[in-house]
């Protein structure tokens, strides 16, 4: 029954108004790429179309911002790198070399983990079978198990092996969110019951995603802060570190095309108005910095007061977005309007570009313009989709364009989807190499 209720969710929704993306953002992340078009160039003249172009140096500085921000507030703390964000092979392979860990969250993972060289290991995600347990304890060196429910603990159990282990608590009020973790009041439990295993506990993961700014995660460290006052004096020395997870936001904020936000939406189902394609929408975030200073001060007053531990957290999507870039080429153009690239939506596996704004740049016809056009790729659907507009002063068969910034949650999405995964090379900051990774090793 349509109430009172209804009108006032009605009228504060057409009230909202989603801030405009910032022009200068924008043109940040265009002329950042303009300044490698000729390598852009270069490297489609050598090895064709589409690609895969992992930029290393970018990865690099995005990994040690992070280490920085956090290394400043805290005396002990590591980053493990979330590999479910971006799975490539040389992306796992430079953050070890670099000195972070790597959190895997299945067996597939954690095996191309050591494959890739990886020291420091944790394995987190649930329902993990009882040979993806016997695998990760046969690396007990380097691995600490996160354990996701009472069921691992026995499991753990039955293979009776010394391993360090920690517990992820569930945190999130969202129904589908339940699946992960034990109960926070089920703490002490679980800590007794590890005592007559193999197995060292040793320490406690939370997990929380989609973290524009630190409230949410300030709210879940004091939330943890209580449950641990409570614990036992003897359970409190046993915790050697807090794993505050991941979902940390890029400082350019959540980019969507204007149809997107929410009222937008609505408009468009009641007034049946198109949005404008070069209208663009944005949610702004917390620089990283800030977030890690915001956290610190959380941990420093909910959690140290108890315990004295080390910190470790799971950043993915800060540090893999700008590590790698598409490349794709123009095929055909069907009409004025419509661009069809040879690479395809397979490259990420979902609809992305329905829904979030990224830059299409026309590195074959340089400028900062941008202008309507339906930039689609060459599947057999019409849900493949790289944008609306593009920057460039023209569009023609043969240029060349890239969608920057796609390092997370793309490649590791891929799908041998009517088309074949295309290949990967790696930019150095010097040349550019081909790899053959086109699946998990």
């Amino acid at each position: 029954m349509y109430t009172y209720e209804h009108d006032e969710a009605v009228r504060k929704l057409l009230n909202k108004r989603t801030p405009a993306l910032p022009a200068e953002l924008v043109l940040n992340c265009v002329r950042k790429t303009h300044s490698k078009a000729d390598i852009f160039l270069q490297t489609r003249e050598k090895f064709g179309s589409p690609l895969y172009f992992l930029d290393i140096p970018a990865l690099i500085e995005r990994a040690e911002r992070f280490k920085n921000a956090f290394n400043a507030v805290f005396n002990d703390f590591t980053p493990y790198f979330a590999m479910k964000s971006c799975n490539h092979p040389e992306i796992i392979r430079t953050l070890a070399e670099n000195g972070l860990g790597i959190d895997v969250s299945s067996g597939a993972e954690f095996q191309t983990a050591l494959n890739c060289g990886a020291k420091k290991i944790v394995f987190s995600g649930p329902a993990k079978t009882i040979a993806e347990l016997e695998l990760a304890v046969s690396h007990a060196d380097r691995t600490i198990i996160l354990c996701d429910s009472f069921t691992e603990l026995k499991k753990l159990m039955t293979i009776g092996k010394p391993v360090s282990i920690g517990v992820r608590i569930t945190t999130e009020n969202n129904p589908l969110w339940r699946k992960f973790g034990i109960q926070p009041h089920e703490l002490e439990e679980f800590i007794n019951m590890a005592e007559n295993t193999c197995a060292r506990f040793c320490g406690v993961q939370f997990h929380s995603s989609w973290n524009l700014k630190p409230d949410n995660h300030v709210e879940l460290v004091q939330k943890l802060g209580k449950n641990i006052r409570n614990l036992p004096e003897k359970h409190k020395k046993q915790i050697d570190f807090i794993d505050i997870g991941g979902g940390y936001w890029v400082e350019e904020g959540e980019w969507m095309l204007a149809d997107t936000a929410e009222e937008m939406k609505l408009n468009k189902q009641l007034l049946n108005h198109p949005c404008d394609p070069l209208d663009h929408r944005y949610l702004p975030s917390t620089d990283i910095e800030a977030y890690a200073l915001a956290l610190a001060d959380a941990v420093k007053k909910h959690i140290f007061p108890h315990i004295t531990c080390r910190i470790f957290a799971e950043p993915g999507r800060f540090i893999a977005h700008g590590a790698i870039h598409m490349l794709l080429t123009v095929e055909d153009m069907k009409q004025p309007d419509i661009a069809i690239t040879d690479g395809a939506t397979n490259m990420l596996g979902w609809e992305r570009y329905e829904m979030d704004y990224f830059p299409v740049i026309n590195v074959s016809k340089v400028s900062e313009t941008e202008h309507p056009m339906m930039v689609l790729g060459s599947l057999c659907t019409p849900h493949d989709v790289w944008g609306f507009a593009y920057h460039g002063s023209g569009m023609s068969i043969g240029d060349l364009l890239v969608v920057p910034d796609q390092g997370a949650y793309t490649y590791s999405l891929r799908q041998n989807f009517i088309k074949t995964i295309p290949e990967s090379v790696v930019f150095d900051g010097k040349k550019v190499n081909m790899v053959n990774c086109t699946s998990i090793l």
